[in-house]
């Protein structure tokens, strides 16, 4: 039953790629602007590029073509490992992504590592303590974080952190200390609302029976919450905090742009401001994949976790 669930999911998977790679594909088809003329100026240096050079240009990026050709086209060579090259650059796209995914990766990775260190406790704090101070003062932070955009929260870390105190570096690449302030920039959203769905899961776990039966045999408030409480009411946070893992890579483009990281969303920022169109569809095509591979990772660990969602299943 769950290897029928399994290739379900893988299914649906591979429908939703197909889904995302024309829509991705179209979408940037019809953008404004003549492509290969955008990209002979950068190249060129130049306003008025030849009309023989963009008409060479026009055939080679095949944007002669009806758009169902170029996209049966593309989706052939995409299917085969060929991303095409940048006409920037003249680099392989799939060599740009490689370049640049590490660094949108451990800019995930730590924004994640920061929610879930500040997140839980405070949400957990806030059950236990339910409308005291703390549980107001955790559900006054949420706001003000969720009601901040980012570019804002972005100038406040840089000013507190790198200006300051001089502590962190504000933009730029190197070791660990590049990705504290970008990390904490971009975790700030997902800390207001993980640490909301830790406190509501939380409080509804101690009203569980089973709690109520631990209560009754003596055990100690400590107990009650580190052996039966804390273990349930953490499963809806690592589904969402799982799930927001692939969210977070596409609300990476504004924070790299910011500060200035050579990651993914700065190069897909780079290719629409040039039009590189491969380096566009490669890079939105990556995103994609990445969102839908972490939420099949998500749903298989759920089955495996929750036992309600197997046995709907079966």
């Amino acid at each position: 039953m769950i290897r029928r669930i399994i290739l379900n999911r893988l299914f649906q998977m591979i429908q939703v790629m197909v889904g995302i790679s024309l829509i991705t594909f179209t979408v940037i088809s019809l953008s404004p602007g003549d492509p290969a003329e955008i990209t002979l100026r950068a190249t060129l240096g130049t306003e008025s590029p030849p009309k023989e050079a963009v008409a060479i240009l026009h055939e080679e990026m095949g944007l002669d073509d009806p758009w169902y050709v170029s996209y049966l086209k593309w989706i052939s060579r995409v299917v085969h490992g060929d991303l095409g090259y940048s006409y920037q650059t003249k680099r392989s796209t799939l060599e740009e992504i490689r370049h640049a995914l590490p660094t949108t990766f451990y800019l995930a990775s730590f924004s994640m590592l920061f929610s879930a260190i500040i997140a839980i406790p405070l949400g957990i704090a806030a059950a236990l303590r339910q409308n005291g101070p703390v549980d107001h003062l955790c559900r006054l932070t949420s706001i003000v974080c969720l009601s901040s955009p980012e570019y804002f929260i972005a100038i406040v870390f840089m000013l507190i952190g790198g200006v300051y105190l001089g502590i962190f570096p504000v933009a730029g690449t190197g070791g660990i200390e590049y990705f504290i302030l970008p990390s904490l920039t971009l975790s700030v959203g997902l800390i207001a609302i993980t640490m909301r769905i830790m406190r509501t899961s939380m409080i509804e776990t101690l009203e569980q029976d089973y709690i109520r039966t631990a209560r009754a045999k003596g055990l100690s408030r400590r107990k009650i919450i580190q052996r039966h409480a804390l273990k349930n009411a953490l499963l809806p946070v690592i589904i969402y905090m799982g799930t927001q893992f692939g969210w977070i890579f596409g609300g990476a483009v504004t924070i790299e742009t910011i500060f200035a990281l050579p990651g993914l969303g700065r190069l897909l920022v780079n290719s629409v401001s040039s039009m590189d169109i491969m380096v566009m569809q490669g890079c939105m095509l990556t995103f994609a994949v990445i969102i839908v591979f972490i939420n099949l990772f998500v749903d298989l660990a759920q089955l495996y976790l929750d036992p309600s969602v197997r046995a709907q299943g079966e």
